[in-house]
């Protein structure tokens, strides 16, 4: 089978390397192809992948899909793929995948999902599922984001730190880095010694950098660092060394997909506190639901941080069902598999279809 993905932005994080994920299963099955717009230096995730393009004109879409002859065609958020494409040859599945949460995006799906020439929908969490159907786009099938959870796992060094409060994002208004700032202030006047650690921010405007540093001055936190831009594979032991302080992972997001650094904190053994929106419940549930609060009530973000940082046995509790979770129904080889049964019935049905 001859998959091509096509996503607007070849950036590192987030779409990007959800597929380079994908690629170390689906390559030993099927020959994958990935088309980007734009390049912002994200092809360093596949690794050297000799399948990996910039086509950032219509024509140059409609030659390169005509000279491989895809089986498989799959839109991510995109729709520039599908001005390229023109009448769909029989037996060719083209596929839109949902992973965006903004509301511009998924209305231009909606109201356009008669006449784009996609045959089915894939989104990565139940929530998405639930929230496509609320638009009139039915009949979509989730599947999983996965891990590569040979990269991200506990790495146990010998130095000892103070407890850290690590967030995780883009200093925009969807991540809500803010709300952390509020928090860690609030948390900084009961517990004066802990740490607070921000990575992320690096493609930000000037101008919210400088308002991130005034509000960090505002808040009077005391053991602040700001980490602006990490290389994806040595996430792991900012994950790591957080967990082995005793610290927590915090979100403070407006809304999630999925919420893949949540996964990749509790991978690494760190527990977390997220808010109760999206896709996080579904990473989050059964004992492990003590980590959600209310979104935007930071009062009690602030109380099931401390609750966790006073109660050793809790946190540690949390740490191995989180870790567990996340090394089982998210890992390469699971997700890849269910992904692959499901291209291949789609591929199946659309066969039988143009016979019938």
């Amino acid at each position: 089978m001859k998959i091509l993905y096509f996503y607007k932005f070849c950036v590192l994080g987030g779409v990007t390397t959800q597929l380079a994920n994908r690629l170390k299963f689906l390559r030993h099955h099927s020959e994958v192809h990935f088309a980007f717009l734009e390049d912002y230096g994200g092809a360093s995730a596949f690794e050297g992948y000799e399948h990996v393009r910039i086509l950032g004109t219509v024509e140059e879409i409609k030659s390169y899909i005509a000279a491989y002859n895809f089986d498989v065609i799959i839109s991510i958020d995109t729709y520039e793929l599908y001005e390229a494409l023109g009448p769909v040859e029989e037996g060719k599945v083209i596929i839109h995948e949902v992973h965006t949460t903004y509301s511009e995006p998924l209305q231009k799906l909606a109201h356009s999902k008669d006449s784009l020439p996609f045959h089915y929908v894939i989104t990565p969490s139940a929530y998405m599922k639930g929230y496509l159907h609320s638009i009139g786009i039915v009949g979509a099938f989730h599947i999983n984001n996965c891990l590569d959870t040979d990269l991200f796992q506990y790495e146990a060094d010998t130095e000892q730190r103070p407890a850290t409060i690590l967030w995780v994002g883009k200093l925009d208004d969807h991540k809500n880095w803010s709300s952390y700032l509020n928090i860690a202030g609030k948390l900084n006047a009961r517990m004066p010694e802990l740490q607070f650690m921000l990575v992320g921010g690096y493609t930000a405007p000037d101008e919210i950098k400088n308002q991130l540093m005034v509000k960090v001055e505002q808040q009077g936190i005391k053991h602040f660092k700001w980490i602006p831009k990490v290389d994806y594979d040595e996430m792991q032991s900012y994950y790591s060394s957080v967990a082995q302080s005793g610290g927590i992972y915090v979100s403070t997001t407006i809304n999630e997909s999925f919420g893949m650094t949540v996964l990749e904190a509790m991978a690494c053994r760190c527990p977390v506190v997220v808010p109760s929106v999206g896709a996080l419940p579904e990473l989050l549930d059964g004992p492990l639901n003590v980590s959600l609060y209310e979104s935007g009530n930071e009062a009690e973000c602030v109380d099931r941080l401390i609750t966790l940082l006073e109660r050793n046995a809790l946190r540690e509790d949390l740490k191995s069902l989180g870790e567990q979770k996340a090394r089982t129904t998210y890992s390469i080889e699971q997700v890849g598999r269910e992904y692959m049964e499901l291209l291949e019935r789609c591929k199946e049905e659309r066969l039988i279809s143009n016979k019938c």
